[in-house]
C-alpha cells in the first residue's frame, strides 16, 4: 500500500537538487555541532564562531568554506568585520541539534555501507554497528525534552527509581533533586556511559543516593537484588524497541512482568517510546517517523504502535493508568501499574 502519487511533487531535477541540498546542509551543521561550535547557540553571548573555532584549535582557512556555505543556506551570517554568527534560524533549531546525532551520526557506520548490508556482504551486529557514542551524545542533548514527563511521574510519590538504560544519568539526578528522600539506580551496558553517569552523580553530590550498575537492562534477574530492593518506579526510555526485535515479544512481556513484580502494588512503570505506524499510505506526512523506522529496520530494532505496547503491558499483568505527551515527534510516555493478583503465569523469560 502506497500513498497516492498526487501527494508527491513531480519536479525532476529540482527534486534531486533539493535532496542533495538537504544532505550537505545537514552534514555541515552536524560537523559544526560535533566540533562544539554550535553547543551554546542561543545561550552563549559569545557567538563569534570564528573565535570559538580558534579556541578549539581549528584552522579558520579550513572551516571558512563551510561557514560560507551555511551563509547561503541561511544558518550563518557574516558582519562587516568578517565575524561569523548564527542566524535566528540556527538559534530556533538549536534545541533540536541532538537529532543530528541520533538520526544521522549514530547510523552513519551502517548507511555508509548500506549497499553491502542489502546484498549480505556485511551483517549488522557482526561486521558493523551504529555508533553508540553518537547515540548517547544526541540523546543527552535531547534529554531535557524527554525528562519532563518522567520526572513529573517520579514527583508523584516515587521513593526509589530504577532507570534501565540510564545513559548519562542526568534524568536520575534530576529526579533525586525533586526531594531529599528519593533514591535511584541506573543500569547501562556501556562502560563509557556508566563512567559518564558516575561523573554526573558525583558532580551533583548524589553518591549516597544514586547507584550506577553496568549490566544488562534486558535481564532484570541478573541485577543485584539487594540494590534493587525498595524500587517502586522503573523508567525505560527508547530501549524496549531494541529488546523487542533482538529478544522477541515474549521476552519483552516477561521483562514487563518482572518490572511489575519488582515495583509491586502501587508501583509504576514509566516507558517512553516512539510509536510506529501500521498505515504506510500516510507515512509521508509523519515527520521523523518514516526515517526513524527505516534506521531501526536495518539495525536490529523494531518500533511498535502504541496500541501494541499497551497490549504487551496488559499481558504482563499491568494496566495503563495514563499516557502523557512527550515533546518529540510521535513519542509517548506510558505509565502503567501492576494489577493486584494478576501475576503473569510463567513470568520467567528466555
Amino acid at each position: 500500500m502506497t500513498a497516492p502519487a498526487a501527494e508527491y511533487p513531480v519536479s525532476g531535477q529540482d527534486d534531486i537538487f533539493q535532496m542533495v541540498k538537504g544532505h550537505y546542509t545537514a552534514k555541515a551543521l552536524l560537523a559544526l555541532w560535533r566540533l562544539g561550535l554550535l553547543s551554546q547557540v542561543g545561550a552563549d553571548h559569545d557567538d563569534d564562531l570564528g573565535a570559538r573555532a580558534l579556541r578549539l584549535g581549528i584552522d579558520l582557512d579550513q572551516i571558512r568554506p563551510l561557514f560560507d556555505y551555511l551563509i547561503v543556506r541561511g544558518y550563518l551570517q557574516r558582519d562587516e568585520a568578517g565575524v561569523y554568527r548564527p542566524t535566528a534560524r540556527t538559534v530556533a533549531a538549536a534545541p533540536y541539534f541532538g537529532y543530528f546525532s541520533t538520526m544521522l551520526g549514530a547510523y552513519e557506520p551502517v548507511f555508509a555501507r548500506i549497499e553491502d548490508v542489502l546484498t549480505g556482504k556485511l551483517v549488522y551486529g557482526r561486521d558493523l554497528s551504529r555508533s553508540y557514542e553518537e547515540m548517547v551524545r544526541g540523546l543527552t542533548a535531547l534529554e531535557d525534552r524527554l525528562m519532563g514527563p518522567v520526572a513529573a511521574v517520579a514527583q508523584e510519590g516515587a521513593t526509589k527509581v530504577l532507570d534501565l538504560g540510564c545513559g548519562s544519568a542526568r534524568m536520575l539526578t534530576r529526579i533525586c533533586q525533586l526531594g531529599p528522600g528519593i533514591k535511584a539506580v541506573g543500569v547501562d551496558h556501556s562502560p563509557d556511559s556508566c563512567a559518564t553517569a558516575r561523573e554526573t552523580v558525583s558532580r551533583e553530590g548524589l553518591q549516597d543516593r544514586v547507584t550506577i550498575l553496568q549490566g544488562n537492562a534486558a535481564e532484570l534477574a541478573s541485577l543485584p537484588k539487594d540494590v534493587l530492593a525498595g524500587v517502586d518506579m522503573v523508567s525505560v526510555m527508547f530501549l524496549l524497541h531494541e529488546i523487542l526485535r533482538q529478544r522477541g515479544r515474549e521476552h519483552v512481556v516477561g521483562l514487563l512482568s518482572e518490572i511489575g513484580e519488582l515495583v509491586g502494588p502501587g508501583g509504576r512503570l514509566v516507558m517512553v517510546e516512539v510509536s510506529g505506524t501500521t498505515q504506510p499510505a500516510y507515512r509521508e506526512n509523519l515527520l521523523f517517523v518514516p526515517e526513524y523506522e527505516l534506521l531501526h529496520e536495518y539495525t536490529n530494532q523494531r518500533l511498535a504502535p502504541r496500541e501494541e505496547w499497551e497490549v504487551m503491558v496488559a499481558e504482563a499483568g499491568m494496566t495503563v493508568s495514563e499516557v502523557r505527551p512527550v515533546d518529540m515527534c510521535q513519542a509517548f510516555c506510558l505509565v502503567a501499574t501492576p494489577v493486584a493478583g494478576s501475576a503473569r503465569a510463567g513470568g520467567s523469560h528466555g
